[in-house]
């Protein structure tokens, strides 16, 4: 082949992949980068602390960009975040503590490293999600994203989780919230001057907001982020069985739960109160629940479990600005079954809905390891702190 036909052909691949890459550049910068929607309620008569937070908020989504191959599709992103969530990661050298509950159960808490400006005693309660606990990556990388935003970080293991055995017939599961106050009273007794916030991922910000719905202005929060929340726990349920591609991740959660959660329970005192055949043949939430959490808890079946905890009746209640991160095209919480109507009506409730970043997929463009929302509950926490009363 002459050498001329040669560059003719080159030249032509090279700018039909120049004009490929320029299309999907166009799309990015048109679809993608788009600003996450807030829903919120009607300001006219809020107090100007709270239009100011608003706007601080409004500021802080500007800064949201997705990663243009990792955040292309929510499965994509869920699936790299679920690696690297599985993998060692550096630990925080924190104390860890061992609480014993006023019915002789057993969590812990893992403390971060302290930040090095503190002027301000400034705690962030950190809940996991389901298989995640203080050991895990991204939950790691939150506690030194709030240590150097000014935040002591502790992150509660609940009981069974986190290499702890179990000492009463009670796991950590969507009701844990109710350990939440024993918790918060052991805080505020070894920090007795601090400032307290939370944070929640996934199963840990449904817990978080029923908590908060439940405490109403009873809560010793100053403020909340909840990242990735089910707030309809029987609408996420049923979405969970909807179809094909969604039965997929309920086995896969299922599969972890058995790995990294059930371990301790099938190895503790209380295996006798199980069935270990149906957990054994569980291949959704529904059936692993029924037999084992609905089985130890007392809960008729999991309708009931997931009604009886789910934060949907408690939203007004809230009483404290709360932060709720979620992503359009989160594969395991979908935004089908998010409640925005019931959301929107509480002014106390942020709610950031990205276009990308699948369940706990966020990232910071590829060029750090910055998770996005990290930055944001820091920067949201540190807004609520400047107030001067909630």
């Amino acid at each position: 082949m002459p050498w001329q036909e040669v560059a003719t052909g080159a030249a032509a691949g090279a700018s039909a992949s120049l004009m490929a890459s320029f299309a999907l550049l166009q799309r990015y910068l048109k679809q993608e980068l788009k600003t996450p929607a807030l829903v919120h309620a009607p300001m006219e008569e809020r107090e100007l602390e709270d239009k100011h937070l608003l706007q601080e908020v409004k500021l802080l989504l500007r800064d949201y960009w997705p990663h243009p191959i990792l955040e292309f599709s929510g499965y994509i992103s869920t699936f790299w975040s679920g690696f690297w969530a599985v993998l060692p990661a550096a630990v925080s050298p924190g104390e860890e503590q061992v609480l014993t509950l006023k019915d002789g159960g057993t969590v812990s808490l893992h403390w971060g490293e302290p930040p090095e400006d503190t002027a301000e005693d400034r705690v962030v309660l950190v809940l996991p999600g389901l298989n995640n606990d203080s050991r895990t990556s991204f939950i790691q990388d939150t506690m030194r994203h709030l240590k150097n935003g000014g935040f002591h970080g502790v992150t509660l293991n609940y009981r069974g989780v986190g290499g702890q055995h179990l000492q009463t017939p009670r796991v950590g599961c969507a009701d844990s919230w109710r350990d939440f106050d024993e918790v918060v009273d052991h805080l505020q007794a070894k920090r007795p001057n601090a400032t307290l916030f939370a944070m929640g991922f996934s199963m840990g910000a449904g817990m978080l907001l029923r908590y908060l719905g439940e405490e109403g202005p009873r809560v010793r929060l100053k403020a909340a982020v909840a990242v990735a929340a089910p707030v309809d726990f029987p609408a996420v349920g049923k979405s969970l069985e909807s179809s094909l591609k969604k039965r997929g991740i309920n086995f896969l959660m299922v599969n972890g739960v058995k790995l990294f959660m059930m371990r301790s329970l099938v190895h503790s005192p209380f295996a006798n109160l199980l069935n270990r055949g149906a957990i054994l043949r569980a291949t959704s939430l529904r059936q692993l629940e029924e037999a084992s959490i609905c089985a130890l808890h007392g809960y008729k079946d999991a309708e009931e479990y997931w009604t009886v905890n789910s934060p949907l009746s408690k939203l007004q209640g809230i009483a404290v600005p709360t932060l709720v991160v979620n992503a359009e095209d989160d594969p395991v919480v979908s935004i089908s079954t998010l409640p925005l109507e019931a959301l929107k009506q509480n002014p106390r409730v942020y709610v950031a809905i990205t276009r990308r970043g699948g369940h706990i997929g966020w990232g910071s463009g590829g060029l750090g390891a910055a998770a996005w929302t990290d930055n944001m509950a820091v920067h949201f926490m540190q807004a609520c702190g400047l107030r001067s009363r909630l």
